[in-house]
C-alpha cells in the first residue's frame, strides 16, 4: 500500500515551517538589544559600572595592582600583580554571570544584564 501526499499535507507542512521560522526570528531579534554591564569591585566597593556596548573601549587601572580591559561587548582581566594570575587566566568574558576574581587584590569583574537566555524551567 503506497500513501501519497495531498494537498492538506503541503498546507500543515508550509505552516509548521513558517511558524519555525518567525520563532527563529523572534529569538535572534530578542538577543541583540540585551543589556550587558561590567562591574568592578575593590574591597567589597563597587568602582564602576560600564554599559558594554559595540562601541566601548575603555581600560581601568586600579592603582597599578589591576588592569581591566572593556572592549565591545567584552571586559577581561588583561594585567595584575599577584602571585597565581588566576583571575588573569580566566579569560574574556562575554556573558551576564561570568565573574573573573583576583582575591589577592580583593579584585572582582562581573558581568550583569538582561540577557534574555533561560537559566531554568521549573514545572
Amino acid at each position: 500500500m503506497r500513501s501519497k501526499l495531498k494537498w492538506g499535507d503541503f498546507v500543515i507542512i508550509g505552516v509548521v515551517l513558517a511558524l519555525a521560522a518567525a520563532i527563529a526570528a523572534v529569538l535572534a531579534l530578542g538577543v541583540s538589544g540585551d543589556q550587558l554591564y561590567a562591574e568592578v569591585w575593590q574591597d567589597n566597593t563597587l568602582v564602576e559600572r560600564v554599559q558594554l556596548t559595540e562601541e566601548t573601549d575603555r581600560t581601568i587601572d586600579l592603582d597599578g595592582h589591576n588592569v581591566i580591559v572593556l572592549s565591545g561587548r567584552t571586559a577581561r582581566m588583561q594585567s595584575a600583580d599577584c602571585r597565581d594570575q588566576v583571575c588573569v587566566r580566566t579569560g574574556t568574558l562575554t556573558h551576564a554571570g561570568q565573574v573573573a576574581v583576583c582575591l589577592p587584590n580583593r579584585v572582582v569583574l562581573r558581568l550583569t544584564g538582561d540577557t534574555g537566555e533561560i537559566d531554568a524551567i521549573v514545572s
